[in-house]
């Protein structure tokens, strides 16, 4: 047993039990140095059988979950392996399961259960893409914890498999008896990404009804008998098609029941009609509008005005869709229509500013299509944007600046493009003068992280060569973390995030190279605690982002670590930095 206030492994300190289970103890521990709270598992070895198979599953489990790095899963930070027990340092998750919910207070209103299905569906996909593929195969209320924020987070993974693609079938039955597909049960086929989405829809039928499978003969019954004002919405043929017995009939993919989820409410049957309804109404008006402009408007005044009320209503169609796709396709119409108005752009750029980092990267052609034109060629057109920097160089030169600076920190693939926005941002003079300084400097940063990347390309002769930047792409991150607080007053919050999130990064991979071209211990400190004091004041409204100031917290709070590790270590050194060091100089 670890003693209360005791350190552990010379850096975490028990703070107090929080749960315990048959051969586990669980704590809170804290990071003193990064002000950071951790739960701490303590499994005990009694050198027994059945300690032996809890020991062998509780190593397969966090090696698999030290692989993974997703919002809506815990962190594996360290693995201890003690003489007389294991212990597992890991992300502290606040709040109580979700079947805990439905005990307290018991069924779910739909929308919330429809939010967390998201959510689920969003981490089942991420699981499901690694290579090979990870199959959880236990989901159900009580592994899934709600946390004080909204989100939610799936635990326990003693039953996820990787998917083998030689197997035509699972050897033994793992998973709960009524959330489990068929499949899961020996013979009958090996689970695939499929079989979470069948305990998907368990979940979420138990959560809206405030029944188990179990509770209903192990049926998963149309949730309408239960809930009469469901019976024929959206939800219920989501669940239902979910939960079919033969694979082939249920979603195939995340994406695919992702896409089913966003639009539910297009499924009900009483939407549907209304939506008829409508349709037919807007036709009825569209004929006697025709008729009036035969009738004599005059064509020329008509059609201005219907372009401009076309845009304004692409703008406002843009501001209320729930998903990105639509909201880039209304933005993509009214740029189309008017490529100089900046409003277009200004909205385009605010929703940009809201994505996930995995949103981006898949809607980034999508938003080069929108500002350059669908069919933009260079020989003979302008692109939709040069037409804005006609109109408004300072909403041109802001796009630009937040445009550039998001692809650099988001997208490495895009770095000759986050150069290209960055460039244009500096150059057109449209930004004020502290938002000039911090493109100037975020432009200094890509171009020398793209010759970083040509070094690492270019053979012994260009590394060698590139050495020397080290310390000026040092002295570059130094000077964005003093203007931390400017950069977050400036954009969002979001990017003085994934500057920190650089921050720690460089330390974690490359401490070594900063330290060798000079760059001092202290200097690097320096550095890193603007980076922690930002993340440990940093807030946000929006849950997505609170997972994200939980990661980069972890990520600053490694680079501590591995700084110590890198300057304690004096084989990392030649004798030119040694020097340095001793002497305390900073470069």
């Amino acid at each position: 047993m670890l003693e209360i206030g005791s350190l552990l492994d010379g850096k975490y300190k028990i703070l107090n039990e929080i749960g315990h289970g048959g051969m586990s103890v669980v704590y809170l521990a804290l990071n003193e140095r990064a002000n950071k709270t951790w739960a701490v598992k303590e499994v005990r070895k009694d050198g027994g059988n059945d300690s032996t198979v809890v020991s062998q599953n509780l190593v397969a489990e966090t090696e698999m979950l030290k692989k993974l790095d997703h919002p809506n899963l815990p962190s594996i930070i360290d693995v201890i392996d003690k003489d007389d027990s294991f212990i597992i340092v890991m992300d502290y998750i606040e709040g109580n399961s979700l079947q805990d919910l439905i005990d307290t207070d018991g069924p779910q209103h739909p929308e919330k259960v429809i939010e967390w299905a998201k959510q689920l569906c969003d981490v089942l996909g991420y699981l499901h893409s690694r290579r090979p593929p990870i199959i959880y195969r236990d989901m159900k209320p009580a592994n899934v914890m709600l946390r004080p924020t909204g989100d939610v987070t799936l635990i326990d993974f003693g039953t996820a498999r990787e998917y083998k693609y030689a197997n035509q079938a699972d050897t033994t039955y793992l998973g709960t008896r009524g959330y489990a597909a068929p499949e899961q049960f020996g013979g009958r086929g090996q689970t695939d990404a499929r079989t979470d989405i069948y305990t998907l829809g368990a979940t979420m039928y138990h959560l809206i009804t405030g029944y188990s499978p179990a509770d209903t003969n192990f049926e998963v019954l149309p949730i309408g008998k239960f809930v009469p004002q469901l019976k024929g919405s959206g939800l219920e043929k989501i669940i239902t098609k979910c939960c079919q017995n033969d694979p082939a009939k249920r979603y195939q993919d995340c994406a695919e029941l992702m896409a089913a989820l966003n639009l539910v409410h297009k499924y009900d049957d009483k939407e549907r009609l209304r939506r008829r309804m409508k349709l037919g109404v807007f036709a009825a008006c569209v004929a006697i509008s025709l008729i009036s402009l035969v009738s004599g408007i005059g064509f020329r005044m008509a059609l201005a005005n219907t372009r401009t009320e076309q845009y304004a209503a692409y703008l406002t169609s843009a501001r209320n869709a729930m998903d990105f796709s639509q909201k880039i396709a209304d933005y993509k119409q009214a740029i189309n229509l008017d490529p100089g108005d900046p409003e277009a752009y200004q909205g385009l750029i605010d929703d940009i500013d809201s994505l996930s980092d995995d949103e981006f990267v898949a809607a980034y052609n999508s938003i080069t299509d929108c500002i350059n034109g669908v069919d933009y060629d260079p020989a003979n057109r302008k692109r939709n944007i040069e037409y804005l920097k006609d109109r408004d160089v300072a909403t041109y030169s802001d796009f630009n600046f937040r445009l550039g600076t998001l692809v650099y920190l988001v997208y490495p693939s895009g770095q000759g493009a986050s150069i290209s926005y960055l460039n244009e941002a500096v150059e057109s003079k449209g930004l004020a003068e502290d938002r000039q300084e911090s493109a100037e400097l975020i432009l200094r940063l890509a171009e020398l992280y793209k010759k970083t990347k040509e070094a690492g390309a270019g053979g012994n002769a260009r590394k060698i060569e590139f050495e020397h930047e080290f310390a000026d792409y040092w002295a570059t991150l130094d000077d964005l973390s003093i203007r931390l607080d400017t950069l977050n007053s400036q954009t969002n919050i979001g990017y003085p995030i994934r500057i920190c999130d650089t921050i720690a990064t460089e330390i974690n991979l490359h401490c070594v190279n900063y330290m060798n071209d000079n760059v001092s211990r202290d200097t690097i400190l320096q550095t890193l605690d603007r980076a922690n004091n930002f993340m440990n004041n940093a807030k946000s409204s929006s849950p997505d982002q609170l997972e994200v100031i939980k990661r980069v917290r972890s990520n600053v709070t490694k680079a501590y670590d591995s700084v110590d590790d890198c300057f304690s270590n004096t084989s990392n050194v030649n004798p030119d930095a040694a020097g340095s060091e001793e002497e305390g100089g900073d470069v």
